[in-house]
């Protein structure tokens, strides 16, 4: 049996309260009399055979339902299978990163020595189907799970490239994901732009290789990206905050029920010496959570490090899992953690330095209905309505109705990047929508410019 203190539902962390073990033996209270009452009567009188597995794991729902706390929790099966994938941030997989692209599924990117890089798989390439069961029609989650499976196992996978289909059977691997991506700011090549997207085990280690790269690529000053990034893992955010703190500064307190504190502090234990000392600025919005905030606020209130964007998610509590067996564990909230100052956040959130946010055309997570036409109305047509006016045409207003000026505005669009005009949307027109859109975010992200803005003074 292990127990893991985590921070949410998608992270990991090292046992906080190990005497928490599902296995220690103790007194069966007489509250539960009546459950052992009530097992024993349907198995001896149900109408018809039920499994003792089915009960118990019916009894352990009811009594994590109970609490009351979305973050407790009993996993089972696929369900446990993709916590534990989260927590290790590893799979068994191709190597391939899929996106939606327009209303088809793409690869985006190829690891190298990875099944897909060996496969000949490609950027570009349109995923079509699945071990010959098509997935066009499939979100990008739905499709990578079809694709991920246990490591040492074959999967067919049908891509599209030059019109013509083509399917290769490989063997998935363990693929270590990215959880930490980098690059110069483009208006300002002093400045690192470091992404973090969870907090999970090899995250420290792929920050402090960004660093370090972004180092030699000229970086004098930092922008900590953690938009998005629902948390994880505790010790990682401890070694990251470490990081970014002078030595015995405070990184965050955790309180059990008793109300006996644990304060955490930077040091070599930690950080095992390496140090960012160059200025620092984070960005943060409504899902930044968690081990996102207790970065955020370590580095705000221990080191003055400004945050900007928008009020983060707000969890201020910590849970554990409990391993119980193969297939199935358990996610309990055991303690809640308080910043450097000594507040509790939960329900509440981070308040940023500066308040900047995305504009709403770059919500947009894509377009289910390739083809929009006069008269069709949906949330598919406001997206479109939304994406269209960013771009400089004239929509109307933004009511998910397709009518005559919305029309025009298509094929103006249309017109003006070579597509063929028809005033209705397809995949070329979608695809090129969103490639302009994506690009227009690299100059009108108000967070990332403020943020760059302020490292400048």
């Amino acid at each position: 049996m292990a127990v893991v203190a985590l921070l949410v539902g998608g992270g990991l962390g090292y046992a906080l309260h190990p005497e928490l073990n599902p296995s220690d033996k103790i007194t069966v209270p007489p509250a539960f009399y009546k459950v052992i009452g009530t097992y024993n009567s349907i198995k001896a009188n149900y109408y018809k055979p039920i499994s003792s597995t089915k009960l118990a794991n019916g009894a352990i729902n009811g009594m994590m339902e109970s609490l009351d706390d979305k973050f407790s929790t009993y996993l089972q099966n696929e369900d446990k299978k993709n916590l534990d994938d989260t927590m290790s941030a590893s799979f068994g997989g191709i190597g391939a990163t899929i996106e939606q692209n327009g209303t088809k599924l793409t690869v985006q990117s190829v690891q190298p020595t990875s099944p897909a890089k060996k496969a000949g798989l490609r950027a570009g390439d349109q995923l079509i189907a699945v071990n010959g069961k098509s997935v066009e029609k499939k979100s990008v989650t739905e499709a990578v799970a079809k694709i991920r499976g246990k490591i040492g196992t074959s999967v067919k996978v049908t891509i599209r490239r030059d019109s013509s289909d083509q399917t290769v059977t490989m063997t998935r691997a363990r693929i270590t994901q990215a959880t930490v991506t980098s690059a110069l700011n483009q208006t300002d090549k002093s400045v690192g732009v470091i992404t973090v997207a969870t907090f999970s085990e090899p995250t420290a280690g792929q920050f402090e290789n960004a660093v370090k790269k972004l180092r030699k690529e000229g970086a004098k000053k930092f922008v900590v990206d953690l938009r998005g990034n629902g948390g994880g893992e505790l010790n990682t955010a401890l070694k990251m905050a470490s990081m970014g703190l002078k030595n015995g500064k405070t990184i965050v307190k955790v309180q059990d029920r008793a109300g006996k504190t644990q304060v955490y502090k930077a040091g070599k234990g930690y950080d095992e010496g390496f140090k960012i000392t160059e200025p620092i600025a984070v960005l943060i919005d409504g899902d930044s959570a968690s081990a996102s905030e207790i970065l955020a606020a370590a580095w705000n209130q221990s080191a003055g490090v400004p945050l900007i964007g928008s009020q983060s998610y707000g969890k201020g509590t910590v849970q554990n899992v409990a391993q119980l067996g193969d297939n199935a564990e358990v996610k309990l909230t055991i303690a809640k953690w308080l910043t450097p100052n000594g507040s509790w956040i939960n329900h509440k959130g981070l308040t940023p330095t500066i308040k900047a946010d995305y504009p709403a055309w770059a919500k947009i997570a894509g377009f289910a209905t390739a083809n929009m036409k006069l008269g069709d109305e949906s949330t598919d047509v406001k997206s479109l309505q939304t994406s269209l006016a960013a771009l400089g045409y004239d929509v109307g207003t933004v009511n998910g109705y397709f009518g005559p000026t919305v029309q025009t505005a298509v094929q103006k669009f249309q017109q003006d990047n070579g597509l063929p005009v028809t005033g209705q949307t397809n995949d070329a027109t979608l695809t090129k929508l969103i490639t302009l859109l994506s690009a227009k975010l690299q100059n009108d992200d108000t967070a990332m410019v403020a943020a760059v803005k302020q490292l400048d003074k």
